[in-house]
This record gives C-alpha cells, structure tokens and sequence, in this order.
C-alpha cells in the first residue's frame, strides 16, 4: 500500500544524505574518482581533470589503453589505479574507503549493443547496477556530486528538434534507442532521480553524442578509420553510410562539459547534452574535410544507408546545449567538424610518432 506520507508530498525517508555529505572542498583540494578512465574518454578526462589542479583516482576493469596512457601524458603513473568493476558492490566500497573520493565521474560502462543483448544479467548489472553501487557508496561516505555519462541512445524517435533535456525518452509505441544499451542507459538516469527525490542526491548526467579524436572506438561511424587511415597513408573505402547523420562532438569538448557540470551551481538542470550544438554532419562531409586537410588522402563513401544504419539514422536530431551555456557558461571549443577534425589528425599524428 502506498506510503500516505509520499503522495501528500510531506516528507522524505529519514535518511537525508544532503544533511550528511561533505562540504565541497576547492577544486584544488579535491579528489575525483574517474570510473572507466583507462579508455577513450576517461584518457581525456584524466587529464582535463588533473589541469584544473584536482587530483584524479582511476577505476577500470582493464589497464590504459596506448591512445589514453598518451592523452594523460606528464603525471599519468602518479595516479592511483584500482582495477575493479563497477559491478562489484565490495570492490566499490573498498576503492571508496580507500581513496576518500570529494566527488565523482561515471564514464564506466559496457557499450557494445551485442555484447549486452546476448550478456544480458552482465548488461543489467554493470550499466544499471554499477551506478547503484556508486551511489550507495557516495552515500555512506558522504560524497557530494556525481557526474554521470549516459547517451543519446536514451532517445527514441524524434518529437521536436533541437532535443533538450525535457525530450521523452519513452514513447507509447518506442523506447530508449531500440537496444540494451539506450535502455540500460535509460534505466540507471532514472533510478538517480530517484534517489534524487528521495534522499536530496546531487548529480548531473551528460548525454554525449558521436564523440571523437584520439583513441576514439567504432561506434561512431567510419571517422576513425577516414581521419587515421588518411594519417598513415592508407586508403579508407565504404560502400554506405554517407548520408548518416550525426551530432559529432570532439572529446576535449566533452571533458570541458563535465568539469563544468561538477561546478554547476545546484540549481542547474540535471540533464546536459554533449554536443556542439547546431546542425548535424554528415559522414560524406566528413570525408571532404580529411581530404581537404590531409593532401592525397585516399576516403570514399557511397551515400546509401546500409540496412543496419537506416533506424539508427532515424533516430537523430538537432541537440540543444542551451542550459550549458546559460547554467554552467560553457562553450564547445571544437564548434565545427572541421577544426575538431584538425585537432584530431594533430594528435594522432604526435601519437603514431611517439
């Protein structure tokens, strides 16, 4: 039977975790806990991190990737690092009292939609069940903000353009992304509100979108093998996909949004998208900048869909990041494909010759 104290809307439980969590240090003073910061983004945010002065915990089920021990670069071997999963409630508490965390970033998960369809209790247990785990942790030990990635694959079909935060993420006849991992994604934001209206829990959650630079995975399309290949001199053919559209964000992007959000004031909205904003790209404009920026690079795409992409595609929009500009003042520093593409093909170029 409900709870009659809930639906006059009178009163919490009386485990008030606002009360209870530490005071915000300075940024100087405090210690992020980096989950999944052995990979792509994580690389990137380690080191975003570790330049505002904070110093930075590492927990991965794996070791760093070359792309990311070379994104870190100077103090990389100073930072703590437990090899652990999310998933496991007692490797968390441990990593917890061991490392005495003042906020934390969630950028650990299982992306790969096949993966998750076919290891489905792995896919409920780490993309859902790790953020519980987190959070449990964070309120037994007092921590104060989290900052959580989840994704657009949160979205199913679109209802209005640009999409922001108020965007419905389910639909009477569609839900998340259409896979385990939109779905998943989907199910561990809800739960935050939920120990948000609950318990007064302080997060935000980032919804990135087609990010890419160094150490860049897959998903995102054919850009990674158009910008290295073109890089090492190698030819970068696809028959389909030229007219996939997509949101494409620079990594440096995303970290910057991330740091802001662990600032924002706590009155900001809980939902941020990482995006650069503005209209989608294309795959086939994509392959025009690496041709133009790398001379005699060999990149062809026929502009067909193949049938995989063509619901995929369906499900893009424009992306607003108006509240990340008016609540937490950040701007995209990679604004438009091309100079992102530009950073990219720097860097990968200082990586292949390191």
């Amino acid at each position: 039977m409900p709870d009659a104290r809930y639906e006059q809307g009178m009163a919490r439980p009386e485990i008030d975790i606002g009360a209870g969590s530490r005071e915000r240090k300075p940024v100087a003073e405090r210690t992020t806990l980096l989950t999944g910061g052995a990979g792509f983004i994580g690389g990137h945010l380690a080191r975003a991190l570790l330049d505002t002065g904070r110093r930075v915990t590492v927990l991965d089920v794996r070791a760093y990737t070359p792309e990311a021990r070379f994104a870190i670069g100077s103090g990389i071997d100073e930072i703590p690092f437990e090899v652990a999963s999310i998933g496991d409630q007692a490797r968390v508490l441990d990593v917890f009292r061991t490392h005495r965390p003042d906020e934390v970033v969630h950028a650990g998960m299982i992306l790969d939609p096949a993966y998750l369809a076919t290891n489905r209790s792995t896919a409920f247990q780490v993309n859902v069940g790790g953020v519980i785990n987190l959070v449990e942790a964070m309120i037994a030990f007092g921590v104060p903000r989290l900052v959580n990635f989840s994704s657009i694959g949160v979205l199913p079909r679109v209802m209005y353009q640009p999409i922001d935060g108020n965007h419905p993420i389910l639909l009477a006849d569609s839900g998340p992304g259409t896979d385990f991992y939109g779905s998943t994604k989907a199910a561990a934001e809800t739960m935050l509100f939920a120990y948000n209206q609950a318990f007064g829990f302080d997060f935000r959650t980032i919804r990135p979108s087609a990010v890419y630079g160094l150490g860049m995975n897959q998903y995102v399309g054919p850009i990674k093998a158009m910008v290295e290949n073109a890089v090492r001199g190698q030819p970068a053919h696809f028959e389909f996909g030229g007219s996939h559209p997509r949101a494409y964000t620079h990594v440096r992007d995303i970290a910057g949004l991330v740091i802001a959000m662990l600032d924002a004031p706590d009155d900001a909205d809980r939902i941020f998208y990482g995006s650069a904003g503005g209209p989608l790209v294309t795959t086939t404009e994509v392959a025009e900048v690496v041709r133009e920026l790398v001379p005699g690079a060999d990149v062809e795409i026929g502009e067909e869909l193949s049938e995989a992409e063509k619901p995929v595609a369906a499900l893009r929009g424009e992306l607003s990041i108006e509240n990340a500009h008016t609540q937490l003042g950040w701007e995209p520093q990679y604004g438009s494909i091309r100079d992102g593409i530009v950073q990219y093909i720097e860097q990968y170029r200082a990586f292949v010759g390191a």
